[in-house]
């Protein structure tokens, strides 16, 4: 079975992304380790941003931050999920639980390996409690946007459409990311560890998601 070179090309943007988003995770994690330039540079960057908060942009960034709550993504991912199996889409199915659930469990597996505490600013608008890097909300929403995002491009046929759906779920879970840091629940270095572990987690679950409908699609042209 010949491949497309379209999805060639993607598979090789994939693998890119895996690679460099591990790499950028453990130079973040051997920075942490070692309390070098950039996580010691985390408290003063904070405390600059919060200086520059207000109160109606407190607000704002409140609502944003929400979209990136377990809740919200548990709710979306249940209706989504309800949706494809009354569908009988499977493959959607195993790739939403796959992306979110493992996301999910590898933000907590890295949260206990690492052990960073919580950052502390006084001005700042929220309290967030448990371990701090990588930032929860800013991986498992871009994961989660991700996938909506990569499994609604295959109901779209306008290319400026897509465009769009590509671009609402990135800057989606840009702002989500941003807000951990205008809101003072998390550390530079935690928002930028939450898009590397979240960009690799999504990466391979699509990797996977194209390896099982190559395989699929082997059997059915052996029959």
């Amino acid at each position: 079975m010949k491949i497309k070179k379209s999805t060639l090309l993607r598979i090789g943007l994939l693998v890119i992304t895996i690679l460099i988003s591990g790499m950028v995770f453990a130079s973040l994690a051997e920075d942490l380790i070692n309390r070098e330039t950039l996580s010691t540079l985390d408290p003063l960057f904070g405390s600059w941003l919060i200086s520059q908060t207000s109160l109606s942009g407190d607000h704002v960034f409140s609502i944003i931050t929400f979209l990136g709550n377990a809740l919200i993504i548990s709710i979306g991912t249940g209706l989504l999920g309800f949706w494809f199996a009354k569908q009988k889409n499977w493959n959607n199915l195993f790739l939403l639980f796959s992306v979110v659930g493992g996301s999910a469990m590898l933000n907590l597996l890295l949260k206990n390996i690492f052990h960073r505490s919580r950052p502390v600013f006084p001005q700042a608008f929220l309290v967030d409690t448990g371990y701090s890097f990588p930032s929860g909300h800013t991986m498992i929403s871009l994961a989660f946007y991700g996938a909506v995002a990569y499994i609604a491009l295959t109901y779209i046929k306008s290319r400026n459409w897509k465009a769009f759906t590509v671009t609402a779920a990135v800057v989606i879970s840009v702002l989500i990311g941003f807000s951990r840091l205008y809101l003072g629940v998390h550390y530079l270095t935690d928002v930028l560890a939450g898009w590397a572990a979240g960009g690799l987690w999504l990466a391979v679950c699509i990797l996977g998601d194209y390896w099982l409908q190559y395989s699929k699609l082997r059997k059915v042209e052996s029959r």
